[in-house]
């Protein structure tokens, strides 16, 4: 699998001959310009030669969004900023946030390269949860201390890899039931974010749900047993007779899940899951 360039990326966004495909390219070009004429560079990482549309970071390119956006605001109420650099005849471009919207697009680019950095290493691995999460976590610079903005950042990517990596290993279907509508599909930790750094991108840490059940694993009224089968916590058991509650969980208590094509859900994690049944 090739990565993808950022006009690639915008224009498999966009209908062939979007105009907002032209106006993202054209936004990041007079940006380019601007950097280049404002001795900005050093914000990009490189040289004078190097585009914001070659940045990988998602922290730089988060900290030139938030940049571009306040010197876009500064230009359009009639102050000095970066945009004293810019053509007269592309003006527009910043007058009408053109600048701040191709800068977020390529913030999304910049995520989905991450992904598929982190598909590529997961597809060429073949070695457990733990030595494919090391590897990970020094790709997203994970455990890397910063500010809270940094930390944030890396959170929210590293959370959107975790995701596109466990959708995957369970062919975008919820392992319960089956449900293979991508929008209400949870990756859902065994092991919680916060609770442990080393498990964070281990996909046998995970589990592809859908909401409704992602919202019960999380809060641990339900889990799996040594086979894999859903058991449901005492407490809400006694606590719900209802029919909506025997349609979608009663019905499905002892059910085996749909095992992923690889990195099977750690039996040692889901014991500590178990332990905390309410």
């Amino acid at each position: 699998m090739a990565l993808t360039t950022f006009q690639d990326y915008v224009r498999s966004k966009y209908p062939e001959g979007s105009g907002t495909v032209y106006s993202y390219i054209k936004a990041l070009q007079i940006l380019d310009d601007i950097f280049r004429r404002a001795n900005l560079s050093d914000m990009i990482g490189g040289g004078n030669n190097l585009s914001l549309s070659q940045i990988k970071d998602p922290v730089r390119v988060a900290e030139i969004i938030r940049f571009v956006a306040q010197e876009e605001d500064k230009f359009r109420h009639g102050q000095s900023s970066i945009f004293d650099y810019v053509n007269p005849n592309q003006t527009s471009y910043p007058r009408n946030r053109f600048c701040t919207a191709a800068i977020r697009q390529l913030g999304k680019y910049v995520d989905s390269v991450c992904a598929q950095e982190a598909s590529l290493i997961m597809n060429d691995s073949e070695v457990s949860g733990e030595k494919l999460s090391i590897k990970l976590r020094k790709l997203l610079n994970i455990d890397v201390e910063g500010t809270e903005m940094e930390t944030q950042v890396r959170r929210r990517v590293g959370q959107e890899v975790f995701r596109s990596l466990l959708l995957d290993i369970y062919h975008s279907r919820c392992c319960l039931t089956g449900i293979d509508v991508p929008e209400v599909l949870r990756a859902s930790h065994i092991i919680p974010w916060a609770e442990s750094k080393t498990t964070r991108l281990n996909l046998e840490n995970g589990l592809c749900l859908s909401a409704t059940y992602d919202a019960a694993f999380d809060r641990h009224l339900i889990s799996f047993d040594e086979d894999y089968r859903l058991i449901l916590s005492p407490t809400v058991k006694e606590a719900y007779t209802s029919a909506s509650f025997n349609t979608y969980f009663r019905s499905y208590e002892g059910q085996r899940i749909e095992m992923p094509s690889k990195y099977l859900p750690s039996q040692n994690f889901l014991q500590k899951h178990r332990d905390s049944l309410v």
